[in-house]
């Protein structure tokens, strides 16, 4: 990733919706309350719910936690990791009753800006004890079969 909020973590996953229906990447017409920002309460009637982190071990599917890829002085960072599929999937199969990961049905996300960015109240994501600031999408894409 390049030009990314420089010196943070930043909390990546791909988003999909359990029943199968097709994820799609928003628009700022999911911006319904109007405030400039597209936050995880507006994601989800298009993209659906988060499914799989995109961090240091995706197979355990631990969303809410410090283990995300952190951007460097210049905002780049890269991610690479080997996951264990059959791990994954049984994981997957827990969550949402299907070993089939269903990958071009899905959206992946990047989230996070900075703690000191001033959010309207009307921005919303609060994970456990992550505000907005963490999960706050910055980039989305639809995955492709290449």
């Amino acid at each position: 990733m390049f030009d990314t909020p420089k010196n943070i973590e930043h909390w990546e996953h791909f988003h999909g919706f359990p029943d199968g229906r097709d994820a799609q990447v928003p628009t700022m017409a999911q911006d319904v309350n109007h405030d400039g920002y597209i936050d995880l309460p507006e994601t989800e009637p298009v993209s659906g719910t988060t499914m799989v982190p995109l961090d240091s071990a995706p197979e355990d599917m631990n969303i809410p936690h410090d283990g995300y890829p952190v951007a460097d002085e210049n905002g780049h960072y890269e991610y690479e990791v080997d996951v264990p599929l059959d791990k994954l999937q049984a994981k997957f199969k827990e969550a949402f009753g299907s070993t089939d990961l269903q990958l071009d049905k899905r959206v992946v996300y990047v989230h996070g800006v900075p703690a000191d960015l001033k959010l309207p109240d009307s921005v919303k994501g609060d994970v456990m004890s992550y505000d907005a600031h963490t999960t706050l999408p910055i980039a989305a894409g639809k995955i492709v079969k290449a």
